[in-house]
């Protein structure tokens, strides 16, 4: 039975260690919010690349599939209706297929957001780390067993947390060499703890 309370001790300090640390960085290190890049705009429909760019967005063309290359002088006419041999084409310049595309209102801003917030998950990775690995180191030091478990426990926690959070900022290398390193510490404290 006192094995148990040790063990449930353990698991309590390793998930306290680990919301402590998630909390204590979003408390003390704000993420940055999409809404303070992206202010709210009234909808509005841009139909034009110079409205568009004038009003701080991204003109994106349409990829268009044209059967024929279409020069400057001549009209691409697709049928539209068909009804007593007489028929209903709609005909567009090339000017008007240049100018076919969509508005993206938000995607300088949106950048501008996604660039902070990697560089803010790449904090808490280094942060949530740093704290992870000082929480094993600790937890090894300590002699109690159920204390001693639960920080390492909690460590790892936060180890995997802010791998989490940077994981898909991470090159391949970096998650291969991030895992390695933490698979190394992992066996090399199983083997000391569990050879004494």
């Amino acid at each position: 039975m006192a094995k148990f309370k040790y063990v449930i001790l353990a698991i309590a300090i390793a998930i306290v260690f680990a919301l402590f640390v998630g909390f204590g960085i979003a408390t003390f290190y704000k993420a940055p919010k999409y809404e303070d890049f992206c202010k709210q705009r009234e909808f509005k429909e841009i139909l034009t690349k110079e409205s568009c760019e004038a009003s701080g967005g991204k003109w994106n063309p349409a990829a268009l599939e044209k059967p024929v290359p279409i020069r400057e002088n001549q009209l691409l006419c697709t049928k539209i209706l068909e009804k007593n041999k007489s028929m209903t084409l709609n005909c567009e310049t090339y000017e008007q297929l240049t100018q076919q595309g969509y508005c993206d209102a938000e995607f300088y801003c949106r950048e501008a957001f996604q660039k902070k917030n990697e560089n803010y998950s790449r904090n808490v990775f280094i942060i949530a780390t740093g704290a992870g690995i000082i929480a094993l180191i600790v937890g090894f030091a300590l002699k109690v067993a159920g204390v001693s478990a639960g920080l390492m426990g909690g460590g790892i926690l936060s180890i995997i947390y802010g791998t989490m959070r940077y994981w898909s900022g991470l090159p391949d290398y970096g998650r291969f060499i991030i895992l390695g390193i933490t698979l190394a510490i992992l066996i090399w404290l199983g083997y000391k703890r569990m050879s004494k």
